[in-house]
C-alpha cells in the first residue's frame, strides 16, 4: 500500500488577525529565533546549536513574563496572554477592520466597534492587561489519567454499539441503537471496578488561574464580587464546605476546602440506588476513594493579580515569594531569553511529563470495543478474521505512536512584522526527516508562486503510517463485508448499499487492489522528498460558456507536486499494473452499461529528456493533469508546462534548507484577483451574459477594490519546521507590513 506522506498546516486563519496588529515600522526579531533556519547538518549529532544569546537572570525574565516570576519552579505548564488592550487598539488601527466596520454598517445599520465598545472597556480593566491559567506539580500523573478515562470511554461505547449492532442484526431489529451512548456508559458504570485504579488515582491538579487588574479600584471590586460568590458554597452544601484561609508565595488565599468525606456520606445514605448499578465491592472501593477526595477552592490578590486556587491540596498551590525560586529561574524556559525588548503577546510552557501525557492514539480502544462487541454476537456470522483485523488496527497504531518523542515544550506569541507564534520542543512524531538537505527548495522562488511546500518524509514513519493506514482499510472493507451480508427488510437504502457492494466485490475489488499495489510500487521508486507548488502563471482554460475574452486575458491556478526519482523501472513496472487494471475495469464497465467505453491511451510527448503523459479526454488548453518523468524527476501536475518548468528548476541543486516548510503569498493571490476584477471590469457583460448582472457587478466595483487595498496588509504566511540545537522548533509567521 502506498505509504502516507506528511502534510503540515498553518495555524487557523483566525490568528490572522493578530498577526494583523503589528506594523512593520517596528523591529524584526533577532536573527537568532528567526523565520529562515540555517542548514541543519546531516546528523542529530551535527545539528547547529541554538543561537547564542545572552542568558537573562531571573528578573529580567519576570519582567518579561509578570506572572511566571511568581509561579514554583516546578510548575508544570502555563498559558499567559498579556496586553490584550493594545492588540484590540492596533486591530482598530487596520484598514482592514475599518473595512469590515463599513460593510456591517452598510449591511444592517450598526457600527459593531460601537456595540463592542462598552463592554470591551470593561472587560479590558482585567483580559486587556494580563491572563494566566497555571498547574503545579502532579499535573502531568492526572492528565494522563484524563485520557485514559476518555479511551475506556470510548471502548465501552463501541463495545455496547457494536452488541447493540449485532443483537439487532440478529432480530431484524435496530431500534436498539438509538439508546447505545446511554447505555454504553451504564456499562462502564457496572465494569467501574476494572477501572478502579483511574478513580482512585484522579485527583484535581493545583490549579491557578488569574488576571491582571487595571488598578487597585478595579482590583478590589472584582475580589469583592468573588468572595460573594464563593460565599454561596456553604448554603449549597453545609458542613461539606469549610472555611479555608491559607498563604502561599506571599498571598493570603480565602475560601473553602469542599470536604470529601462530606461526599461520602451522602454516597452511602444512597448506596442502594448505587447497588442497582454497582457490585457492592466497587460501591466499597468507590466510596472510600470518594471519602479522600478534597477539593480547595479559594481566590487571593498579588500586586494586581487577582487568582483563583483550586486543587485537592492547598500546598499544593503553585506560589513563590522570591523570584530565584521560580519559573522565571527554570532552565527549562531560557528559550524566552533571545526576546528581550520584544512585544509579547503571549507565553506557553509544558514540562516533558505534561506533553508525554498528551501522546495518545484514538482508535486502538474504538477498534478493541468492537472486537469485544462482536465477541459471542450471532448475528454476524464467523467474526473471528475481523477481530484479528481489529487488534491489528491497535498495533499498528501502537507503533506508529511508538516513534512519537516527547520534551519539554516553550512558546512564544511575539509581535513582529504581524505575529510569530515561536515553539521550541513539543512533541516529534517522526513523521519529516529534518536532517535530509532539500533538493526542490528552489522550486518555492518562481514568480507568481501562491503556495509553496517542501518536506522529506522519514522512511520509517512511512512506513509504519503505511501499514497503519492498510490496516485500517483493510478492517474497512470486512466490517463493510459483514454489513452487506445482513437481512433487512423494508430498506431500500440498506438494499441499494447491498447491491453496490456486491458488484463491487465480484465486478472491481481485485482490479482495485491490483491499482493499489502498482501504486505502492510507484511510490517505492520515488525519493522521500516532496515539493507542492501553487502558481496564478496558467492560461484560462477554454472551459465550455466561457467567453473568449476571459480565455485570452485570464490567468489561472496551476498545481504540481514534484519529487525525485529512485528507481524510473519501478514506475514502469506500476504503470503496466495500472494499466492491466484500468482495461479491466472499463471493459467491466461496458458489460454493465450495455455500451462500450473504452479506455483512452495516454498520450507521450518528449521533450529535453522529460516524458509527460496525458489524456487528451479532459485536456483544456495548458489545463491537462498530467506526470511528467525523467530518470531523475517526477511530477504530477494539472499543467503539462508548469511540470517541465519545475523539473528543469529542479536540477539546480538547492540544499541551504532542512526540515519542512509551507508558504502562502498574500502579494500573488491579491495581484491575481486585482487582474481578474479589472478583466471582469472591461469585458463583465460578455462573461456575466447581461447588461443587468454586470450592472450590478459595477455597482459592487468599489467595495471589491476597497476591500482589495485594505488586504495589501498582508503579506505572507509561513511555516517552518526544523531541528535546532538538537530540539524541534517550529515558526509560524503571519506577516504584515
Amino acid at each position: 500500500m502506498k505509504a502516507f506522506r506528511p502534510w503540515f498546516t498553518v495555524l487557523p486563519v483566525s490568528a490572522l488577525v493578530l498577526g494583523a496588529c503589528e506594523k512593520k515600522e517596528q523591529q524584526s526579531a533577532p536573527a537568532a529565533p528567526g523565520e529562515v533556519a540555517k542548514t541543519p547538518a546531516a546528523t542529530p549529532a551535527e545539528t547547529p546549536p541554538a543561537p547564542v544569546v545572552k542568558a537573562l537572570t531571573p528578573g529580567e525574565r519576570k519582567a518579561m513574563l509578570g506572572i511566571v516570576g511568581h509561579l514554583s519552579k516546578d510548575t508544570e505548564s502555563v498559558m499567559a496572554l498579556y496586553d490584550g488592550k493594545d492588540i484590540v487598539k492596533r486591530l482598530k488601527s487596520l484598514k482592514t477592520w475599518e473595512f469590515i466596520r463599513e460593510m456591517a454598517k452598510e449591511e444592517d445599520g450598526t457600527d459593531i466597534e460601537e456595540e463592542m465598545a462598552e463592554g470591551a472597556a470593561e472587560a479590558g480593566k482585567f483580559l486587556g492587561q494580563e491572563i494566566f491559567l497555571a498547574t503545579g506539580k502532579g499535573t502531568a500523573p492526572q492528565l494522563s489519567n484524563l485520557m485514559k478515562l476518555s479511551q475506556r470511554s470510548n471502548y465501552y461505547q463501541m463495545r455496547v454499539l457494536t452488541q447493540a449492532f449485532a443483537a439487532g442484526a440478529k432480530d431484524g431489529d435496530f431500534s436498539g441503537l438509538d439508546t447505545a451512548s446511554q447505555e454504553a456508559m451504564m456499562t462502564m458504570a457496572k465494569e467501574i471496578g476494572k477501572e478502579m485504579a483511574l478513580i482512585e488515582a484522579a485527583a484535581m491538579p493545583p490549579t491557578l488561574i488569574g488576571v491582571k487588574a487595571q488598578d487597585a479600584e478595579a482590583l478590589a471590586m472584582a475580589q469583592e464580587q468573588l468572595t460573594s460568590g464563593l460565599e454561596g458554597l456553604p448554603g449549597m452544601l453545609g458542613e461539606g464546605a469549610k472555611p479555608l484561609e491559607f498563604t502561599k508565595g506571599g498571598v493570603t488565599f480565602k475560601g473553602y476546602k469542599l470536604a470529601g468525606s462530606f461526599f461520602a456520606e451522602q454516597m452511602q445514605a444512597s448506596r442502594a440506588d448505587l447497588e442497582q448499578t454497582l457490585e457492592p465491592a466497587d460501591v466499597d472501593r468507590l466510596i472510600a476513594a470518594v471519602k479522600t477526595k478534597n477539593l480547595s477552592i479559594a481566590q487571593g490578590a498579588l500586586e494586581d493579580y487577582l487568582m483563583i486556587f483550586v486543587g485537592d491540596s492547598e500546598e499544593a498551590c503553585p506560589l513563590v515569594e522570591k523570584v530565584e525560586d521560580s519559573l522565571a529561574a527554570n532552565e527549562a524556559i531560557s528559550f524566552v531569553d533571545g526576546y528581550q525588548g520584544k512585544k509579547l503577546a503571549g507565553f506557553l510552557y509544558g514540562d516533558q511529563g505534561v506533553v508525554k501525557s498528551g501522546i495518545a492514539g484514538s482508535l486502538k480502544d474504538m477498534a478493541l470495543g468492537i472486537r469485544d462487541g462482536l465477541a459471542g454476537a450471532e448475528g454476524l456470522g464467523d467474526t473471528r478474521e475481523l477481530a484479528s483485523l481489529l487488534e491489528l488496527v491497535g498495533e499498528k497504531e501502537d507503533a506508529l505512536l511508538g516513534l512519537a518523542k516527547a520534551d519539554t515544550i516553550g512558546g512564544l506569541v511575539v509581535q513582529d512584522q504581524g505575529v510569530k507564534f515561536e515553539f521550541f520542543g513539543g512533541v516529534n512524531r517522526g513523521a519529516a526527516d529534518h536532517t535530509a538537505a532539500h533538493q526542490l527548495a528552489n522550486l518555492g522562488s518562481s514568480d507568481d508562486v501562491l503556495l509553496f511546500g517542501n518536506w522529506v518524509a522519514d522512511a520509517e514513519y512511512s512506513k509504519r503510517a503505511g501499514e497503519y493506514g492498510e490496516a485500517l482499510v483493510e478492517t474497512a472493507y470486512s466490517v463493510a463485508e459483514k454489513v452487506a451480508g445482513l437481512k433487512v427488510e423494508d430498506s431500500e437504502e440498506f438494499a441499494q448499499f447491498q447491491q453496490g457492494f456486491v458488484l463491487f466485490n465480484e465486478k472491481f475489488r481485485a482490479d482495485t487492489i491490483a491499482m493499489w499495489d502498482a501504486l505502492s510500487t510507484a511510490n517505492s521508486g520515488l525519493g522521500k522528498e516532496t515539493a507542492l507548488v501553487v502558481d496564478l502563471k496558467g492560461k484560462m482554460p477554454p472551459f465550455p460558456g466561457v467567453p473568449q475574452e476571459l480565455v485570452d486575458g485570464g490567468r489561472f491556478l496551476r498545481a504540481s507536486a514534484v519529487s525525485p526519482v529512485t528507481d524510473r523501472a519501478k514506475l514502469k513496472d506500476s504503470w503496466g499494473k495500472m494499466e492491466g487494471s484500468l482495461k479491466n475495469i472499463f471493459k467491466t464497465a461496458s458489460e454493465l452499461a450495455g455500451e462500450d467505453i473504452p479506455m483512452q491511451t495516454p498520450m507521450p510527448t518528449e521533450k529535453d529528456g522529460f516524458t509527460t503523459w496525458f489524456f487528451s479526454m479532459g485536456a483544456f488548453g495548458d489545463f491537462v493533469p498530467s506526470v511528467t518523468v525523467s530518470d531523475k524527476w517526477f511530477v504530477a501536475s494539472t499543467s503539462k508546462s508548469q511540470a517541465l518548468d519545475l523539473a528543469v528548476s529542479a536540477e539546480k541543486a538547492a540544499g541551504e534548507r532542512k526540515g519542512a516548510w509551507l508558504e502562502l503569498d498574500f502579494d500573488t493571490l491579491r495581484k491575481f484577483t486585482g487582474d481578474w476584477v479589472t478583466l471582469m471590469e472591461k469585458n463583465g457583460e460578455a462573461a456575466l451574459g447581461s447588461p443587468e448582472k454586470f450592472a450590478e457587478f459595477k455597482e459592487q466595483l468599489p467595495r471589491i477594490k476597497k476591500g482589495l487595498a485594505a488586504f495589501e496588509e498582508f503579506d505572507q504566511i509561513s511555516f517552518n519546521e526544523r531541528i535546532e540545537g538538537g530540539k524541534l522548533r517550529s515558526t509560524v509567521h503571519f506577516k504584515v507590513r
